[in-house]
């Protein structure tokens, strides 16, 4: 140490002061910051939301499979034995995923109806207007409508990543494909 010079001892010690520092900044904001009380008080007010769903918290606990049947036998729809092929292989993996899926048909189903009741392909902008049209025009019940509605609703809270694990379970997800697949039928029947 006698033969260095002061320039690289100066050199050394500004490295260690760096790495000091550097190594105490690095734990300060590492550290999550502690909750203010003005926080926890905007956390407890409810918030009202301008959503047409309700706040996750507030849904219902019901098992879906059991709700959808419900809507079914209002709707005087015999869900299918099974659901599509593809449907029923997602299922096992994703059930989420499964809802979109067989959505897929009914709404093309639903276009289709659409067309052959008498609805110009441009005049119609989305599914919601699609099936009012269906209602309006053809022998599609409002007890149909509704369950072809909730199920919509249902859909995009799954696309959009909305629904729990808790919310949707394989049978409930096995139910919707099975549903989705009757309801693809009544469709194809509407003239």
């Amino acid at each position: 140490m006698d033969q260095l010079n002061p320039q690289t001892m100066l050199i050394v010690v500004g490295g260690i002061f760096l790495l000091l520092v550097f190594f105490l900044v690095r734990g300060v904001l590492r550290r999550k910051p502690k909750k203010s009380r003005s926080r926890k008080k905007q956390r407890t007010t409810k918030r009202t939301s301008s959503r047409r769903s309700p706040p996750k918290g507030s849904r219902p606990t019901r098992p879906l499979a059991d709700e959808m049947l419900d809507m079914a036998e209002r709707a005087h729809v015999k869900p299918a034995r099974s659901a599509d092929r593809e449907v029923g292989r997602v299922v096992k993996v994703s059930p989420g995923a499964a809802i979109p899926l067989a959505w897929g048909t009914v709404e093309q189903g639903i276009e289709r109806a659409a067309e052959r009741v008498g609805a110009e392909p441009d005049e119609l902008d989305s599914t919601v207007d699609m099936l009012r049209y269906l209602e309006a025009e053809s022998n599609l019940s409002h007890d149909h409508a509704r369950l072809f509605h909730i199920m919509r609703q249902l859909r995009n809270r799954a696309a959009h990543g909305e629904l729990s694990k808790d919310e949707v379970d394989v049978a409930g997800a096995q139910m919707y494909g099975k549903l989705a697949r009757s309801l693809t039928d009544l469709l194809n029947k509407l003239r």
